[in-house]
């Protein structure tokens, strides 16, 4: 029986033998590969190794689309487990490459969903302690598991919407009830526009699609023993694999015990220079993390030439993806009044203001947008520009500036 119903079983069929068969392809890859290295050939520009390590990486994003898929499809869940350990054995092999967040997350959550040896999430948590990543879910999973893992944070990689389990894991250790009417909240109404800003919204009319399932909310669901019955029919919460097995055992901890550890960007506030010397109004609507960086701008904008400015921020602030050719920039600022949209340019880049295009909803993105004044009430403003995008950023909700130079600001009526 089909688990989502967006497509077809005869879809899923297909996308599961397309991403086996791509899987044995760089499978042979590898082994041709290996083989060259032992008979010191090189058939391609790029170092062998290097070519091994990204044909790893590609199967392990084959291999994770195919367990989406077989599950989609509705096969047996004990089918997922040699997929689920040949996963690791790819990423194992990336080399320099990245995992990323989602798929470290998603491998965690599949293997105590699985049950599978705890050498394997070891194995995961080396991985986790190669890239790095701080954040507080991850560490729930692999400290509850009783692997040995003590790195915990309440730091979250992604705040929204995963910040929000803490309060299903809070609930948990003192409202069974109240922790499963929570569960069931956030995955009808938080877990997926959470993730609008991966354009999951329409991801099921793409070409390609396998179902999108949350595999660590039943991971959670799973290590809190929640009552997660109401989830049964939701389309991405993966019920059967909560249910698949109930033999491993786990560490119980209170979320109280989780420390806080301060994130670079706090490190990076820390050391800001505060302070817009060349306009003090814009302090209100820029975090101090940036006040350096747009005093210099604002500086260099009214003392170097054009030449000298476009070459200086055709990459920090993307000069050379807005006019590709300087001669371009020049033309447009031969009236010298670019300096409120480099601004908004630059703090685009830099991830502070949000860009959309004309015919995408503000509603759908406003809640995965990151708050930079955390001990203040806030507004949501938009900086119209001369062009298709539309430019929104959160601020303190008594800022009130009617123009940045020449870029009108305005505020933007309350989003739910």
């Amino acid at each position: 029986m089909l688990r989502d119903n967006l497509k077809s079983l005869e879809y899923f069929e297909n996308q599961i033998a397309n991403k086996e068969k791509y899987i044995q392809e760089e499978k042979k890859e590898i082994m041709e590969l290996e083989q060259d290295i032992k008979n010191e050939i090189k058939r391609f520009p790029k170092d062998n190794k290097d070519i091994i390590c990204s044909t790893y990486q590609n199967n392990a994003m084959y291999e994770m689309k195919k367990i989406c898929a077989l599950y989609s499809a509705g096969m047996p869940v004990e089918h997922l487990n040699q997929d689920f350990e040949y996963t690791i054995v790819c990423m194992e092999n990336y080399g320099e490459h990245k995992i990323g967040y989602l798929y470290l997350l998603w491998m965690i959550s599949l293997g105590i969903l699985l049950e599978t040896d705890k050498k394997n999430i070891k194995r995961l948590s080396k991985l986790v302690e190669k890239e790095n990543i701080k954040d507080s879910v991850i560490d729930y999973l692999l400290y509850t598991s009783d692997i040995g893992w003590l790195k915990v944070t309440d730091i979250y990689y992604k705040e929204n919407p995963y910040s929000k389990t803490k309060e299903i894991i809070e609930l948990a250790q003192k409202d069974k009830n109240g922790a499963s009417k929570r569960i069931q909240k956030y995955m009808q109404k938080e877990w997926f526009k959470g993730h609008y800003d991966y354009e999951w919204k329409n991801a099921h009319k793409e070409h390609g699609y396998v179902g999108l399932w949350s595999f660590e909310t039943a991971a959670l669901a799973k290590i809190l023993e929640i009552d997660d019955a109401s989830l049964i029919e939701n389309n991405h919460y993966p019920y059967d694999l909560a249910h698949y097995k109930n033999v491993m055992k786990f560490k119980k901890v209170s979320i109280s015990e989780f420390k806080h550890e301060y994130d670079s960007e706090e490190i990076e506030k820390a050391k800001a220079k505060e302070g817009i010397e060349n306009n003090t109004e814009l302090e209100r609507i820029i975090p101090i993390k940036w006040h350096s960086f747009v005093n210099e701008l604002i500086y260099d904008y009214k003392v170097l030439d054009d030449s000298n400015f476009y070459e200086k921020y055709k990459k920090p602030i993307g000069l050379d993806q807005i006019w590709f050719f300087f001669e371009e920039y020049k033309k447009e600022n031969k009236e010298k009044n670019l300096l409120g949209s480099l601004i908004v340019f630059a703090m685009t880049e830099k991830g502070y203001i949000l860009q959309l295009d004309y015919k995408e909803d503000i509603e759908d993105y406003y809640s995965n947008m990151k708050n930079y004044w955390r001990n203040s009430e806030t507004k949501l403003i938009q900086f119209v520009l001369d062009n298709d995008q539309n430019y929104y950023a959160v601020v303190p909700k008594d800022a009130n500036i009617e123009k940045m130079h020449e870029v009108t600001v305005t505020d933007v009526k309350e989003i739910k």
